[in-house]
């Protein structure tokens, strides 16, 4: 083994771990096909209120890719972990959806959000407060927590994808199956799942890739979707001019460039945004971590993540360097595993996820053809993943019970991730106090009920002119 060879082995701890540098470029290669979809998931999601700002798709094209860059390399170096990151699915969405469209933050605002969300699990991961948090929030909440998470992701794919659309006399309703569009979605959704239930870990990137050779053929024969009137977009142009760009960072430092202050009757909605999304990433964290370390056998004796506090520290410093890249919270992703899967046991891993996210980089304009009906099979496989957690849960106990239903229904169906977690602790904290077992409730949970029972009466006194009028 050469010196250059055995230094990287010996940083790494490579042959220690029981793998060989091949084996972690191999499981670098393979989780960055499993997540490369974010590249064209992400600026599709947080379109809508950065294109209201101004911003292009390609800027958010170049911000998705350099948080990745950052967080996958810092991963790698410093906490020597086998995890891959980038923005995250979910709190993509509540940037988007939640902060921004529902309670009117731009989206440089919505930016600062993420910012001192991350700010905030920093100070809290170094501190050691982070751990006590987690063992004093109810294991079902968490899991109830992902679950909505889950079912959120679910509906905005379909929706996005003219699957789902507004009811008529209902919330939802069945969209418009014979448009050609939607018929590209549904085969999308098809042909993912079949792969996915024949456990191939390509399943996601096949589909979308599949779906986007269909489409561009569909849109060169001439055939389109009626949904286009509407501003939706499913069936993908093609150009050979725009396969390969040059990165666009129009986005970054926008947190602090184009930012104004927000006025006083936003701050409510601003600590109740930044508690929900520091609380959603906490748990969303801390759960892949465990998932990836078990699988990879980094657990202790006693149940830990061994270098877990170095994980930790990388994905908090990734989240604040996520925002000011210009994107959302930038996040630990579980696809790790089919990296891992194959052998992978070292930071080599991320480096080389890092690195290949770097390639991609310059070919914004090939990804920014792919669209909604080509990620409609990802974002429902991931919401799939995230909600089966249900199982786990205590349905035994009606509070717990009321608490889960309440946080993953109102999760979905009011299109807010804080609106959900605010009703599941409401319903908990309620329950423990009629049933006599308000010594269950942690201060943790009181803590967290007080803040967002704050913001949901200042906000509707500031809706009806109360106060700030």
């Amino acid at each position: 083994m050469s010196d250059f060879k055995a230094s990287i082995d010996s940083y790494f701890r490579i042959t220690e771990r029981g793998s060989t540098i091949g084996t972690e470029l191999r499981g670098g290669l393979i989780t960055f096909l499993s997540m490369v979809y974010i590249l064209i998931v992400n600026p599709n999601i947080l379109g809508t209120p950065a294109g209201l700002a101004g911003y292009t798709t390609a800027e958010l094209f170049t911000a998705t890719a350099m948080a990745a860059i950052i967080a996958c390399i810092l991963m790698g170096l410093y906490s020597r972990f086998p995890v891959a990151l980038a923005p995250g699915m979910g709190v993509n969405a509540f940037l988007s959806y939640t902060i921004c469209l529902t309670m009117g933050f731009t989206f440089e605002q919505g930016l600062l959000v993420v910012f001192v969300s991350g700010i905030l699990f920093l100070i809290l991961t170094v501190s050691g407060w982070r751990e006590r948090i987690l063992d004093e929030i109810p294991g079902s909440m968490k899991l109830a927590i992902s679950a909505g998470i889950g079912f959120f992701i679910a509906l905005v794919g379909l929706f996005n994808a003219g699957i789902i659309t507004h009811g008529a006399g209902s919330a939802l309703a069945i969209g418009k199956l014979g448009d050609p569009g939607v018929l590209l979605s549904l085969f999308c959704l098809v042909v993912t799942l079949i792969l996915w239930f024949m456990k191939k870990w390509y399943a996601v990137i096949v589909g979308l890739i599949v779906t986007w050779v269909v489409g561009v053929i569909m849109g060169q024969s001439g055939v389109t979707s009626d949904l286009v009137s509407s501003g939706i977009f499913l069936i993908p142009g093609w150009s050979p001019d725009n396969f390969v760009s040059t990165p666009d960072f129009g986005l970054f430092g926008a947190v602090f460039s184009n930012f104004e202050m927000f006025a006083a009757d936003m701050w409510p909605a601003f600590i109740a945004a930044t508690v929900s999304l520091f609380v959603v990433d906490m748990f969303d964290t801390a759960g892949t971590l465990i998932g990836v370390g078990g699988v990879a056998g980094m657990i202790d004796e006693e149940g830990h993540l061994k270098d877990g506090s170095k994980a930790l520290t990388c994905d908090a410093v990734a989240t604040i360097a996520g925002a000011v890249c210009g994107t959302s919270t930038t996040t630990s992703f579980i696809e790790s595993t089919t990296g891992i899967s194959v052998g992978a046991r070292t930071g080599l891993m991320p480096i080389v996820v890092g690195a290949l996210f770097i390639v991609a980089l310059f070919f914004s304009g090939f990804f920014g053809t792919f669209t909604s009906a080509c990620t409609v099979g990802a974002l429902v496989i991931v919401g799939i993943m995230m909600i089966k957690s249900v199982k786990d849960i205590e349905w035994d106990d009606p509070v717990v019970c009321a608490m889960a239903f309440m946080t993953i229904f109102m999760m979905g169906l009011s299109g807010s991730i804080t609106d959900g977690i605010a009703f599941g602790i409401f319903a908990f904290v309620i329950g423990k106090i009629v049933t006599k077992k308000s010594n269950e409730i942690s201060l943790i949970v009181w803590a967290l009920a007080v803040i967002f029972f704050v913001y949901s009466v200042l906000n509707e006194m500031i809706k009806n002119g109360i106060i700030f009028s």
